[in-house]
């Protein structure tokens, strides 16, 4: 009866923990900048053992994506797991507003050791945020191509346009001056928005596309024109 409160003392106390090493790393990059501060530093900083420091985060790169797996739960459970009447662009506008708008993030963009202001300023950081935006992309496209009925190489374009639009927020809020924010949110559900006509293209989710039976897949229809004059004739890629 008691192993459950137990147990959630310990993830709470690790949490915290973390949270901590974290917040450390942040003020110590913000101040001394990226490759000047060491894992010693940041252990000092955040008073516990070096090892403590390793035992959560292996890297010191990971220490500046310290939210990344919370990011692609969230990514998951609002976008892949939404419910069936959920729209799949607004919800993952949903998640991509308070992964890059929401007060943790601003938060963020505000900190000089933030995710963000330390991705613009290093392009070995930002090769990682591509990494992480990449392994986001392939998780989701997998759980898309199952969910959605469509072919897996729809589901990764989809999904590598959408993270796309992640990175490029990441990179503009790096750069951002703190003013700008709510004009860059607004900038970026409109990117979002260009992509509407091609995810309107996906069926319901959870239910096989009109025309194909079971265990078939559906692929997104892409019309262009074929002339001068934009009504005389189209062909379609499929």
């Amino acid at each position: 009866m008691t192993a459950t409160p137990r147990a959630g003392l310990r993830e709470r106390k690790k949490a915290r923990t973390r949270a901590t090493i974290a917040a450390a790393a942040a003020r110590l990059f913000g101040g001394a900048g990226f490759h000047a501060v060491t894992m010693v530093e940041v252990a000092q900083a955040a008073d516990v053992s070096e090892q403590t420091v390793y035992n959560y985060f292996p890297t010191k790169e990971s220490l500046v994506f310290d939210r990344v797996d919370e990011l692609r739960h969230r990514l998951l459970a609002t976008v892949a797991d939404r419910d069936a009447d959920t729209d799949l662009l607004d919800a993952y506008t949903h998640w991509l507003r308070d992964a890059t708008f929401g007060a943790t993030a601003r938060l963020a963009t505000h900190n000089p050791g933030g995710m963000p202001r330390l991705v613009a300023a290093d392009p070995g950081l930002r090769r990682h945020l591509l990494d992480h935006a990449d392994q986001m992309a392939t998780i989701l496209a997998d759980r898309l191509a199952d969910r959605e009925h469509i072919d897996p190489v729809t589901a990764r374009t989809l999904t590598d346009a959408l993270l796309h639009v992640f990175v490029r927020t990441i990179d503009r809020l790096g750069v951002a001056a703190e003013t700008r924010l709510d004009a860059l949110e607004t900038d970026t559900l409109r990117a979002l928005s260009t992509l509407r006509p091609a995810l309107t293209a996906v069926n319901s989710p959870g239910r096989p596309p009109d025309g194909h039976p079971d265990g078939n897949r559906a692929s997104i229809n892409f019309t262009t024109a074929t002339s001068d004059t934009p009504d005389s004739g189209s062909r379609s890629i499929t």
